[in-house]
């Protein structure tokens, strides 16, 4: 087991260049005839959050907005990349049936580079909202250093997942009608919109939620400078055993995988 995972691990790094520039192109792509480009990413956050925070800055009765901005601003740069991961992992394998049926290219390839075009645009979003909250709250850029742990613990938690969903998605196709579902109740269950308090006795259901736990500790150290080391490692730790099974099971499917394109 430990050969084939690391084989796995080799061919990933191996071909790291290649799966990074087809996410770089992918972008490109993706908005080659807007003015804007990419920064497409950053203006629509921006615009979903001035949205939502007026509203449900009302609906909760929120004090202070300005707080409330940031708070859900960075928590819907955060949850973005997680859901849309999640959402687009089941056609992974079957957008790119072409190229495995007809290369020599491992499924895994196209695992990377979903996973590099998520982190890409997940970079892009967050720079430019950042910025514009810098101007509000200056301080915030101080914060960023006790982010770093959980910045690689994001990245980590989306690739397994990713990789995870898709091996599932590839043999249950039903999986692609029903984590939409999933993803959206998530995030209604999910003190983003609102705080934790808000859910009162049902507060047990953000502690038992491990996508809120990876968006929580980056949060919040962004926010309040708050490095939450003792968490962060215990995340890092279930991410390192996550990702290890997640690899594991694609070892094991990897072959199959055509078979069911």
């Amino acid at each position: 087991m430990r050969n084939t995972i690391h084989s796995v691990l080799r061919y990933s790094f191996k071909t790291r260049k290649t799966w990074w520039f087809t996410a770089i192109a992918k972008t490109k792509a993706r908005y080659a005839r807007t003015a804007l480009g990419s920064f497409w990413l950053g203006i629509s956050t921006l615009m979903t959050v001035l949205c939502l925070g007026f509203v449900y800055g009302t609906v909760f009765n929120v004090s202070n907005f300005k707080e409330y901005f940031i708070y859900l601003g960075i928590g819907l740069v955060i949850w973005t990349p997680i859901s849309e991961a999640i959402n687009q992992a089941p056609l992974i394998f079957i957008t790119n049936s072409n190229s495995l049926k007809n290369s020599t290219i491992k499924p895994i390839f196209f695992v990377c580079q979903e996973w590099a075009f998520q982190v890409q645009s997940f970079m892009q979003a967050f720079i430019m909202v950042f910025i514009v909250f810098l101007i509000f709250s200056p301080g915030l850029v101080l914060n960023l250093v006790a982010a770093p742990l959980h910045f690689f613990n994001l990245l980590l938690f989306i690739f397994w997942l990713q990789l995870l969903i898709s091996l599932l998605g590839t043999k249950f196709t039903d999986l692609f009608q029903l984590l939409p579902i999933i993803t959206n109740l998530l995030f209604l269950l999910s003190p983003i919109l609102y705080v934790k308090k808000s859910l009162g006795s049902f507060g047990f259901i953000a502690d038992f939620n491990p996508i809120y736990q990876v968006l929580k500790l980056l949060r919040n150290s962004i926010i309040y400078g708050l490095p939450y080391f003792q968490l962060g490692f215990i995340v890092l730790i279930g991410n390192l055993i996550m990702l290890f099974l997640s690899i594991y099971v694609y070892t094991r499917m990897e072959r199959k995988v055509i078979f069911y394109l």
